[in-house]
């Protein structure tokens, strides 16, 4: 997660750079050719020079804006791709409890047997989604540190 934020950071800042980079040198440009263009040629001439650099200013600007999509996007997407319906619901029963929850409660509440609710959760623990935790006679299920939001 924090990788991913420091890519994103990087890819804004690398964005921002080009996007400034870019409108010195039209700035530029188009000084130099304002002294110059209308010596020779009689006419202006400011303003020719943005079709060059229209591609670099759209590169520019997809920089800045699409890891910012990206991101807003991805906290709306299951961090867990292939679970099944009530895979999926466990770990957002979970998640909108704050992370634990003993699984006596998450078959109560979901209206899951109480043998369904344990292969379930035996299911998500081998995809390495939750840890248990033995709490005398049930079970404490988390969602570990990389699932949670």
């Amino acid at each position: 997660m924090v990788f991913s934020r420091l890519i994103l950071a990087v890819s804004a800042t690398a964005g921002a750079l080009l996007l400034s980079t870019v409108l010195l040198s039209v700035w530029q440009h188009n000084a130099a050719m304002d002294e110059m263009m209308p010596g020779m040629t009689g006419m202006s001439m400011s303003g020719m020079m943005w079709w060059f650099y229209l591609p670099l200013i759209v590169a520019a600007m997809l920089l800045i804006t699409l890891p910012a999509i990206l991101y807003v996007s991805a906290k709306d997407v299951s961090l867990v791709a292939g679970l099944t319906a009530e895979e999926k619901a466990v770990v957002d029963f979970l998640t909108h409890n704050g992370g634990k929850v003993e699984q006596r409660t998450i078959s109560k509440e979901l209206g899951i047997s109480r043998i369904k609710t344990h292969r379930l959760v035996a299911s998500l623990k081998r995809r390495d989604v939750v840890e248990v935790e033995r709490r005398g006679r049930t079970n404490l299920v988390k969602l570990k540190a990389s699932q949670q939001h």
